[in-house]
């Protein structure tokens, strides 16, 4: 049996879903092939799609401290990186006898995992659509205590054996393969989504924020809207309110890109995972940005150019009046679905090396 490695950032759930979208392209091609994967996503958004996985719960990188999914906490996020690195020889070892069998490692932006390919001796391979040192470079000015973490960072990645740029990207450079949006698949059909759960005729509007929790300050605002049917992610427990809102727990076993395909509408956080997965399924969507956040104006561009999207700022998300968007948007066409997975086409280069 043919072993891999496969380290991802815990930054949130779209790291480890372009992850997954590889990686269950690859296992197609390779349907015995065992994966190694190390990170604090939880183990079982890897089971929903992967067999033949071994988990060790790893921190695997910092990445940016949330306080929720709109905002940075930059203070702590430096505090968390004076801890983190640099890596000790003990957990470079440990991790690398962990990988003894693998023939690579995949590092969606962990350099973790590169430093452990380096150790023992096994090509890394690097997937990103943006780089930390990317990300924290506009900091360094106001923060010039993160100016070390980004350099230290900048030089992990370079050595990288081989290098994979995916769209949206944020900043292009010379890599191995570049390649469209990476997502995982639709599984069941609208119809049947809609049906498990209960929309009735109402149109479907899917308000996810990604893997980190966020508040919803608006529930009293959308009863003005009856022939609408809310669905929100990411919560701590399922319940439904009043007759037109469902919440969905964080870990339910609804399946992210199915519900996406179903919505009407997406109201999501502008994070890459989201916003592949309507490339998928040629939805309408809102997409907001996060201030300050580097990789915002990237993701937008492509929304609003690519997706023919509409963005908002987190505060006309927070107080509710992208509501008044909706019976517009609902008027639109919805944009074409895609059949081409950048998984495939990075599933095809890794086979190579297999």
């Amino acid at each position: 049996m043919q072993q891999i490695g496969c380290f991802i950032s815990p930054h949130g759930y779209g790291h480890a879903t372009r992850a997954i979208g590889v990686l269950e392209a690859l296992q197609a091609r390779h349907p015995d092939l065992h994966i190694h994967i190390f990170t604090t996503v939880p183990e079982s958004l890897f089971r929903q799609n992967l067999a033949h996985i071994t988990y060790q719960k790893v921190t695997t990188d910092i990445g940016l401290v949330q306080t929720n999914a709109l905002e940075a906490d930059i203070p702590k996020t430096i505090a968390r990186l004076d801890t983190f690195g640099p890596y000790s020889e003990t957990l470079i070892n440990d991790l690398g006898e962990h990988c003894r069998h693998c023939l690579f490692i995949l590092c969606d932006i962990a350099p973790l995992g590169i430093a452990v390919a380096k150790k023992i001796g096994v090509p890394s391979i690097l997937i990103e659509n943006f780089t930390w040192d990317w990300i924290y470079e506009p900091y360094c000015q106001r923060y010039p205590e993160l100016k070390k973490h980004a350099s230290a960072l900048k030089n992990h990645f370079k050595q990288a054996d081989y290098h994979i740029q995916t769209e949206p990207l944020c900043q292009a450079v010379q890599a191995d393969l570049s390649c469209g949006p990476i997502f995982r698949t639709v599984r069941q059909r609208p119809a049947t989504i809609r049906r498990q759960l209960d929309c009735g005729d109402k149109k479907m509007i899917l308000l996810t924020m990604g893997g980190v929790t966020q508040e919803y300050p608006l529930w009293k605002n959308l009863d003005q809207f009856p022939d609408c049917f809310f669905v929100f992610t990411g919560l701590p427990k399922t319940q439904r309110r009043g007759k037109n809102i469902l919440l969905l727990d964080r870990f339910s076993e609804m399946y992210h890109p199915d519900l996406i395909a179903a919505a009407d509408i997406v109201v999501c956080k502008a994070g890459y995972s989201t916003i592949a997965e309507c490339y998928q399924a040629g939805a309408r969507i809102i997409a907001v940005g996060r201030d300050d956040f580097p990789e915002t104006a990237p993701l937008q561009n492509y929304i609003l150019n690519v997706l023919k999207g509409i963005t908002i700022d987190a505060e006309n998300f927070l107080n509710g009046h992208w509501l008044s968007l909706l019976p517009e948007l609902l008027l639109q066409p919805r944009p074409p679905q895609t059949v081409t997975n950048g998984g495939d086409i990075v599933a095809s280069f890794l086979s190579s090396l297999l």
